[in-house]
């Protein structure tokens, strides 16, 4: 099967960048399929300030499922059209990854296993992009924090049942918005 873009185009903002989006989406797919075997994802960009990354620039991903990608954008945004050009491409590897890791999932979805799964994401992100760098997000915690979100993860590494939106997005006070992240990575 294939890999198809859909671009909710009714907000004003985003129609100028149509053929950017589409164009930069077809080489990450490309991109992708040098190395790994990728099928069967619906990939959705569309205007939704508050599901961006800020620091890069008003884009942000969010995979649900092996089937889908969702593609958040700002085109408000002081740096999008700089983002548009530095980041898309990665943000969209990062999401592949996860997409081709839910087409074969876990034994149990688990703090680690998420924690991992993460990680994995972005290593293979800055593979096909060649960056050197991590990501600024993925180098925040100071080794005090490491150890502290650490210690507080080890206790239910392996439990089914820990709250996602609370590690990885910073649903509640206890961590930031990407404490998982930054460890997974």
């Amino acid at each position: 099967m294939s890999i198809q873009s859909h671009i909710l185009s009714n907000s004003k903002d985003i129609k100028p960048c149509e053929a950017e989006l589409r164009s930069i989406a077809e080489t990450a797919t490309s991109a992708v399929k040098k190395l790994l075997p990728i099928k069967d994802v619906d990939v959705v960009f569309y205007d939704n300030p508050k599901g961006t990354i800020d620091e890069i620039g008003g884009i942000g991903g969010f995979s649900p499922n092996a089937h889908m990608i969702f593609i958040s954008l700002n085109p408000r945004h002081l740096r999008f059209k700089d983002a548009l050009k530095e980041e898309l491409f990665s943000t969209l590897t990062h999401e592949f990854h996860h997409t081709i890791r839910w087409q074969t999932p876990a034994e149990e979805d688990t703090l680690l296993e998420a924690i991992i799964f993460e990680g994995l994401a972005g290593h293979f992100a800055m593979e096909v992009t060649d960056r050197k760098k991590p990501w600024p997000w993925s180098c925040a915690l100071t080794r005090e924090q490491r150890k502290e979100f650490l210690e507080k993860a080890e206790k239910i590494w392996l439990m089914p049942t820990y709250n996602n939106d609370e590690w990885f997005f910073g649903s509640t006070p206890t961590y930031s918005s990407v404490d998982g992240v930054y460890v997974g990575v």
